[in-house]
């Protein structure tokens, strides 16, 4: 069998759910940056050449170890879908579902621009003396998804499942090219080492399955509406974004990104509000928020200093 040269990162069984036209699987999905709209099949979005390609003629994971979880984690949603009580899930399609959600939150090229910046600003940070990069940053990307997601997968079974549905169509859910959303109740986060990137234990994971369903992993708070959490779903999907957001409605899709707009103005005024006035900024302006970078203090330079020169002597030679 060839090796497909068009990966998809987002899976088409679950683009599917948010199709305008079922019968052709056309997709309306729109730029968040310049904020033109697009239609287009749900097999010719959300996929990039060679992604999950090692190298050339060598080991691909789109077949090899995506097409199991791309095959079967969509068949649970189906279900879910359907309104199937999750209760009535068995222990396989539990599992199923874990490793999609989890493969989802790992395999994004925004995951792969995380760990280049991540790099960066480690750079950055010792004057180009330390880097988290082991081979290169795609394939440690790559091993990152091998190891990643069977952590993520024994994660998400310690937690509470629910899946919420939206009866009102205004307020429908969208799905971004980087769909899992994640929240901590707190400032603090257990974590532990992943390939490259740590892995996060995160209190909240989120993936909208249709309009109406968003699947929610989370641990129990009685100081968390996990509800409110959920119907903040659109506002996050933009956020995150790397660059396309996808929904069956337009007009959904045009009220968002002005919502996205209106919410990075009021970040900017809470944050800095100094830049108001230093760009001339007027609410409604069309304003992106960028991922976060990252500026280490002396005391945490010290400590991934220790870790990183301790990481570099437990290498095999």
């Amino acid at each position: 069998m060839s090796t497909p040269k068009k990966h998809h990162y987002v899976p088409k069984g679950i683009l599917k759910n948010f199709t305008a036209d079922t019968a052709q699987e056309k997709i309306n999905y729109i730029d968040k940056f310049s904020g033109e709209l697009h239609s287009s099949s749900t097999q010719k979005v959300a996929r990039q050449h060679y992604l999950y390609r090692f190298s050339e003629g060598g080991k691909c994971l789109e077949k090899s170890y995506f097409g199991k979880i791309d095959s079967a984690g969509p068949i649970v949603i189906d279900k879910i879908v359907s309104d199937a009580p999750l209760e009535k899930l068995t222990l396989k399609e539990q599992k199923d579902l874990r490793r999609f959600v989890s493969a989802q939150m790992l395999r994004v090229p925004a995951i792969l621009k995380q760990l280049e910046n991540f790099d960066d600003d480690i750079s950055n940070a010792f004057d180009g003396e330390h880097s988290i990069i082991k081979e290169t940053a795609h394939i440690d990307f790559l091993n990152s998804i091998l190891k990643g997601v069977d952590i993520y997968d024994d994660l998400l079974s310690k937690k509470s499942m629910t899946v919420l549905v939206q009866r009102d169509a205004s307020q429908y859910f969208v799905i971004g090219d980087a769909p899992v959303i994640t929240k901590n109740y707190g400032p603090n986060a257990t974590s532990q080492i992943g390939h490259s990137l740590p892995i996060i234990d995160w209190d909240f994971i989120s993936l909208p399955l249709s309009p109406k369903h968003i699947l929610i992993y989370f641990n129990q708070s009685d100081q968390v509406d996990i509800r409110q959490l959920a119907q903040e779903n659109n506002d996050w999907q933009f956020i995150k974004a790397d660059k396309f957001v996808f929904s069956a409605s337009k007009e959904l899709l045009l009220t968002e990104l002005k919502i996205y707009h209106q919410n990075a103005y009021r970040f900017i005024e809470k944050t800095k509000p100094e830049y108001i006035a230093e760009h001339s900024l007027k609410y409604g302006d069309k304003i992106e928020i960028g991922p976060p970078r990252i500026a280490f203090t002396e005391t945490a330079k010290k400590q991934i200093r220790d870790l990183l020169i301790k990481s570099s002597k437990n290498k095999k030679p």
